[in-house]
């Protein structure tokens, strides 16, 4: 009897260990997340930035026929 409650307790503390490190798991991934938001933006920043530049350098232009 004193051998099945060990084994239940022993099964909850597995349970509990896997349930907390699944949290810092899906923790870490968040900062990651985080981390990659500002280099996305700035990449999307710059290329809407040249987009803007050629159209600008397009419309200046003569048109040739």
């Amino acid at each position: 009897m004193e051998r099945e409650i060990i084994n239940l307790q022993d099964k909850r503390i597995e349970r509990l260990l896997l349930g907390i490190s699944a949290m810092i798991a899906d923790a870490l991934e968040m900062a990651q997340q985080a981390k990659s938001i500002p280099v996305d933006s700035e990449e999307k920043l710059t290329l809407a930035q040249m987009e803007l530049e050629n159209l600008y350098l397009q419309l200046g232009k003569p048109e040739s026929i």
